[in-house]
């Protein structure tokens, strides 16, 4: 019996999880460089917020003309532990890691070509719940230890009304 208990469950769970994975929710993601001059840009858009077996909170979005990365898909995992993963596919892949206190050598693709950068977080600040919240992030990207950007993303995701 308590196997077939467990087995019910783990249905229900799978259940839960995917009728999560349906329900509308907007994103709106803030974007600061500090350069010379400091350069903001914003995007609201629809996205698919879950999280997964393993306790990380996923977004996922389409990127569009709006980014300059149409035909791409935009993946953020939040882990438990507060780091974050930057997962892009489609035409152009990247794979950035930004965690307080590491530097993450990772993968960065563009229409220029490939390379490898350094991603430094200054901080990650994780507010994500099951009901949404929020996300700040700030990092600085090098290659070759010469600096190429100083980043913010504020990022707040809610649900979407009926």
């Amino acid at each position: 019996m308590a196997g077939a208990d467990g087995l019910a469950l783990g249905l229900e769970q799978k259940e839960l999880f995917f009728l999560k994975k349906k329900e509308k929710w907007v994103m709106t993601l803030k974007s600061i460089q500090y350069e010379e001059e400091i350069v903001e840009s914003t995007l609201n858009t629809e996205i698919l917020y879950y999280t997964d077996q393993n306790g990380e909170h996923v977004i996922s979005y389409e990127e569009s003309e709006t980014t300059g990365m149409e035909g791409s898909n935009m993946q953020l995992r939040i882990s438990p532990e507060h780091m974050v993963s930057i997962i892009r596919t489609g035409n152009y892949q990247t794979h950035l890691v930004v965690q307080a206190g590491k530097k993450h050598f990772c993968h960065y693709e563009t229409p220029f070509g490939d390379f490898t950068v350094g991603i430094s977080a200054k901080f990650v600040h994780d507010a994500l719940t099951e009901d949404g919240g929020s996300l700040e992030l700030r990092y600085t990207v090098d290659s070759n230890s010469t600096l190429l950007s100083d980043n913010e993303i504020l990022i707040h995701v809610k649900k979407m009304k009926p």
